[in-house]
């Protein structure tokens, strides 16, 4: 990897689905906070400095975390997602002034959850090296196992739905983080973005901001491991794979 490689680390979230009184990110897995671990990572994948979105009310314990690292920015996040990544998108020009690092239209930019602390290199790396390969919006997925139903809708206080066709799975995929663009479409996609949300339409993830601009967006192999940590059971989950090194290595190398 030639290019300089920055990356926004969502960790505005709450944790009370975890069972805590505290951010989701600070939550602790096998005695490391969810954003240590995330940050880590995608460092240790190649990128060359990271933007961490953190809930306003924390932020210092964000900016402890990182204080000797220069390489890390910490900034507030914003109420919903597509906020707090608009504020770290605008972060990345400081950070790699600061940092000395190249940053023009075609820089790789990874937007990813802090909640996916586990994603293996591998799954970062494939994303970077596509978008240094050309492609300017990246994503990585998985195959959907499931059989999927398409119900009626229904109040929101029922319990009981109609199912009203079913979906060819083969056509679908579940999508993880990182997600990557080049800045130029990053930027150009939340602009993009506000414009929609001052309207009323909030999309759920970046991909879709630059779907809605037209563009293509290309995927790349995923990894169970890219689990997303938001409740209890994910957090057993996680926690009994880090215990099982064995298990886990065979799971990094599949």
């Amino acid at each position: 990897m030639s290019r300089s490689v920055f990356a926004v680390v969502t960790a505005a979230g709450s944790g009370s689905r975890l069972g805590h009184d505290m951010p989701k990110a600070l939550v602790q897995l096998a005695g490391v906070p969810l954003v240590r671990r995330a940050v880590d990572g995608i460092r240790d994948a190649g990128a060359d400095g990271v933007v961490v979105t953190a809930p306003p009310s924390h932020l210092s314990e964000f900016e402890k975390m990182f204080v000797a690292e220069p390489e890390v920015a910490v900034v507030p996040g914003g109420s919903i997602r597509q906020d707090s990544v608009y504020n770290g998108l605008l972060e990345i020009p400081r950070l790699a002034k600061q940092i000395g690092k190249e940053l023009d239209d075609r820089t790789p930019v990874l937007i990813h959850d802090a909640a996916r602390c586990l994603t293996p290199e591998r799954a970062i790396r494939d994303v970077i090296e596509a978008l240094e390969g050309g492609l300017r919006a990246v994503i990585p997925v998985v195959p959907v196992t499931d059989t999927q139903k398409v119900v009626e809708p229904v109040p929101a206080s029922s319990k009981i739905e109609k199912v009203i066709g079913q979906v060819d799975r083969a056509q679908l995929r579940g999508v993880q983080t990182p997600q990557g663009f080049h800045w130029e479409t990053a930027m150009r996609a939340h602009e993009a973005g506000r414009e929609l949300l001052a309207k009323g339409v909030e999309l759920t993830d970046d991909a879709g901001l630059v779907e809605a601009l037209g563009e293509d967006v290309h995927v790349t192999p995923g990894s169970a491991l890219s689990m997303k940590i938001t409740t209890k059971l994910d957090l057993i989950v996680a926690g009994a794979i880090l215990a099982r090194p064995d298990q886990y290595q065979s799971l990094l190398d599949e």
